[in-house]
């Protein structure tokens, strides 16, 4: 007789979840804890920032890379805003008009502050000019006197020289506005260098403008209408821009990389402008550019640019990844308690319990999926602190605690929870069929997780298997239909490989089975029903019947190991909501793979119906444990020999597959004539494909 291997008891209470105890703390409410001075988990893009920052070649441009809400846009401003401040200001910049070539403005850098009053200079002259008929005795002492102020900047003298040349040759008034200064970026001297976030890089707010007025002849320009672009106004300092953004206008993009590679960038109408009426072109001399560039992605998209765009890895040398995980250690849990308390007073707060700091925390390792990490996605923790102030408010506290944090994620669920509860009315009310108390063959309720946006649950789904004699293999009806992803097709040819390393290596396999998930119409992806589909499979060749109150996941390798699958928590959730509506009976309950227990945070609710025995969590580590809790029967252990018990799964299993090789080498081909006048049969053969 076949016997059962050590009975698998189920998860304990600790294993659940983990608890964060507030007495640990070290604190009553948050008055009694100091705000956070700096950051949180990221110091790997922290450095790499810091690093551009100090060095001053060009091209070590950064790619900020991290997930949303990762702090990946606050942290990175704070830091260049940190190092802007301690730089000296950039230079102010002017456009002057060219007297021999009037469409190419000449640019001249100027101190920071100078720039303005260069132009308040030449206005003077101006008015001078146009009150008085200028001769070299009425306006050659102010000439004389501006050569003076601004000796320093050849590009201002050559500015003086021209219009004293030109008030020599010209009988007619010149147009005085031509003498004036086009103060193109304008820098404060008390600032330090500049840091520009540009929110909507197209072309024109990245590389600047000419600007056009209506005249007779059309429309006209000069050197007064050129206007500055981020990366003018960011010039010696820092720009920073959303990578997204910026690639939705191809122009902008690749206008900056010209930039970027020669050192200097010149103001031009855009190439996707379409002028309806003749306009003068202009040709302003080019700025030239000392920027360091910052582009805030995820990292799928700088894999992307590295591998399709030869001048990005070139340009942008550095590398700044901001993790969306940290590990769950004594400092890292007082460092949530004080990024709590600077949030608090950044967002004018209640002050929270130790208690409800503690629930937050617990939350920061149900959303890392991981009980030993909590998640570095500060911006989701953030909003969980506004809306647990409401909650508190609701019930007119003064002070938020722990029911506060749970309503306040109870009713971020409810608000998106329509889906689910739809769902879950068609399983009560028996359109959508789930069995979770009796035992049925070649039949398992697998576990599927629904991605809605920012909001995931999961459901039982049942899975059936149906097998006779053929040699067609496992057949796949969702692949079949073309409704099965690449993941849940790799899951069911593993599983095959695991029946030809079970069963396969003393005879060929003469099995056809069907595998579908029974009621779903979308598409199936994902291998965390690979270990699901075995059992049934193996429920079905081996007779046995599998407890449907038992909802299972799991990925499984062709060795019969039971791997780490993802949504953990929703899964093992969305079986608990189901047995609850049915009514629980205290043998219900989820296999998950034991690699997964560390991703458990489960729901309080579940923790309380495991801790009354109305509920179940186990842990397996390969496929024999598993069929063992759902058959209630041995899997049984290979003999020498090869074969098994026959009482045994395996056993049962391998009888079945030799009783199909038997048929059809009994119905293959009719019988034949031997030579020696005996009737013999045709050795059955895989019909072709």
């Amino acid at each position: 007789m076949s016997r059962l291997r050590t009975r698998l008891e189920p998860l304990a209470l600790q294993d659940l979840r983990w608890r964060c105890d507030a007495g640990t703390l070290g604190f009553k409410t948050t008055d009694d804890v100091r705000p956070l001075d700096g950051f949180v988990g990221q110091e790997r893009a922290v450095s790499a920032i810091e690093l551009a920052i100090r060095i001053s070649a060009p091209d070590y441009n950064v790619f900020v890379a991290g997930a949303g809400g990762t702090g990946r846009t606050s942290v990175t401003v704070d830091l260049l805003r940190k190092a802007a401040a301690a730089r000296p200001a950039s230079s102010d910049w002017c456009y002057l008009h060219n007297f021999r070539e009037p469409d190419r403005p000449i640019a001249v850098g100027l101190p920071a502050g100078k720039g303005r009053e260069l132009a308040a200079d030449l206005d003077e002259l101006i008015e001078q000019c146009r009150a008085d008929p200028p001769t070299r005795a009425t306006v050659g002492a102010r000439l004389e006197a501006l050569r003076r102020k601004y000796a320093s900047i050849p590009g201002v003298i050559r500015h003086v020289d021209a219009i004293q040349g030109e008030l020599i040759k010209r009988v007619l008034p010149p147009s005085w506005a031509l003498f004036g200064a086009n103060v193109f970026v304008r820098q404060d001297p008390a600032a330090g260098a500049p840091l520009v976030f540009e929110a909507n890089p197209t072309f024109p707010n990245l590389i600047g403008r000419i600007d056009y007025s209506p005249s007779p002849a059309g429309m006209d320009t000069d050197f007064r209408n050129v206007r500055a672009g981020a990366i003018q106004r960011a010039n010696g300092g820092y720009l920073v821009m959303n990578a997204r953004d910026l690639l939705a206008n191809q122009s902008a993009y690749d206008a900056l990389k010209r930039a970027l590679r020669e050192g200097a960038v010149t103001v031009e109408s855009s190439p996707d402008q379409n002028a309806a009426l003749p306009v003068p072109t202009l040709r302003p001399e080019p700025v030239p550019l000392q920027i360091r560039v910052v582009l805030i992605g995820d990292a799928g998209l700088y894999t992307l640019l590295r591998d399709r765009d030869e001048d990005f890895g070139r340009l942008f040398k550095i590398k700044a990844e901001f993790t969306a995980l940290m590990d769950r250690t004594a400092p890292a849990i007082q460092a949530y308690a004080s990024f709590i308390a600077r949030s608090i007073r950044t967002h004018g707060l209640l002050r929270f319990s130790a208690d409800a700091v503690a629930r937050v925390i617990e939350e920061g390792a149900r959303l890392a999926e991981d009980r030993n990490r909590l998640t570095a996605r500060f911006g989701v923790v953030e909003e969980l602190l506004v809306e647990s102030h409401a909650a508190a408010c609701a019930r007119a506290e003064k002070t938020v605690r722990a029911v506060d944090v749970a309503a306040a994620l109870d009713a971020r669920g409810r608000r998106s929870d329509l889906i689910e509860e739809e769902l879950q009315r068609l399983i009560d009310e028996g359109v959508i069929a789930i069995e979770t108390d009796s035992k049925i063959v070649g039949q398992v309720n697998g576990l599927a997780v629904r991605e809605l946006g920012d909001y995931a649950f999961a459901r039982p789904t049942r899975i059936t298997a149906r097998t006779g004699p053929g040699f067609e293999g496992v057949l796949d009806i969702e692949r079949q239909t073309h409704l099965s992803g690449p993941s849940h097709t790799k899951g069911v040819l593993t599983l095959e490989g695991y029946l030809l390393g079970k069963y396969g290596q003393r005879k060929p396999l003469a099995l056809t089975a069907r595998l579908t998930f029974e009621q779903t119409y979308g598409g199936v992806d994902g291998d965390s029903a690979s270990s699901p589909e075995l059992y049934a499979v193996l429920s079905s060749l081996a007779n046995l019947p599998i407890d449907q109150g038992i909802a299972v996941t799991g990925s499984v390798d062709q060795r019969g190991d039971v791997q780490a699958i993802g949504g953990v928590n929703e899964k093992v959730e969305g079986h608990f909501v189901v047995c609850k509506a049915r009514g629980l009976t205290g043998r219900q309950g989820v296999i998950i793979p034991k690699a997964n227990v560390r991703n458990l945070m489960l729901d309080p609710e579940v923790i309380d119906a495991v801790a009354a025995k109305k509920f179940r969590v186990w842990a397996v580590t390969s496929i024999d444990e598993g069929i063992e809790l759902l058959t209630g029967v041995p899997a049984g252990e290979a003999r020498n020999d090869g074969s098994y018990p026959p009482d045994s799964v395996h056993g049962r299993v391998q009888a079945r597959l030799a009783a199909y090789a038997e048929d059809l080498e009994r119905y293959a081909r009719p019988s034949q004539p031997s030579p020696n006048g005996r009737s013999r049969i045709a050795k059955a053969r895989r019909p072709p494909r």
